[in-house]
């Protein structure tokens, strides 16, 4: 009973840290449009890095930025990548 006791504590924290940053959120909305544009490439360059590598290729993030923002490959690095 006590470590249940525990985590109710634990998820009670939790979802105020959650409902702290939705505040925060909330209070910088409506995001201008370039703050937008940001986020947009940020998660589009970070998911597609991140998916890539779990598929074992070798672009770095910084790699995977230039070929999805220019279109430019890679010199060295394989065309399945």
């Amino acid at each position: 009973m006590i470590a249940m006791r525990g985590d109710i504590l634990e998820l009670d924290l939790l979802l105020q840290r959650i409902d702290n940053n939705r505040e925060i959120i909330n209070a910088r909305r409506p995001l201008k449009p370039e703050e937008v544009r940001e986020l947009d490439a940020y998660f589009k360059i970070g998911s597609t890095y991140a998916s890539n590598a779990l598929e074992g290729n070798s672009l770095t993030l910084e790699e995977t930025k230039v070929l999805l923002e220019d279109g430019i490959t890679v010199g060295g690095k394989p065309i399945r990548d």
